[in-house]
């Protein structure tokens, strides 16, 4: 399963810096859960920021969820080691994440 985040520069940055520093795990808090996420890490969390989709992070099929936090319980599960970054393509906005039903852009080969 695919989705979407809208993100703002510097916490794509700051995920990816994650990434390049060894760390594992990272996650994304959000108030809705999704439903329709397969086991083990065959889901891809594409990222959108300033309008465009910018690549992907691989994402586990688990949810982490947090009853304290009323404003967003839930917590998607990325690799930010796993970046793999995309031929720019327009996204719509919005806010939170979202199903794709189909992957945006075509991945690139690029240094990580």
């Amino acid at each position: 399963m695919d989705l979407g985040v809208a993100m703002r520069g510097e916490i794509l940055a700051d995920k990816r810096a994650d990434g390049r520093a060894g760390r594992r795990l990272a996650t994304w808090n959000t108030r809705r859960l999704p439903t329709r996420l397969t086991e083990g890490w065959t889901n891809r969390l594409f990222v959108t920021c300033a309008g465009s989709w910018r690549g992907y992070f691989l994402l586990s099929g688990d949810v982490l969820w947090n009853p304290n936090d009323a404003a967003a319980p839930y917590a998607l599960i990325f690799d930010p080691r796993q970046w793999t970054p995309i031929t720019a393509a327009p996204s719509p906005r919005f806010r939170g994440w979202r199903y794709l039903d189909m992957p945006p852009g075509t991945a690139v080969t690029t240094a990580r």
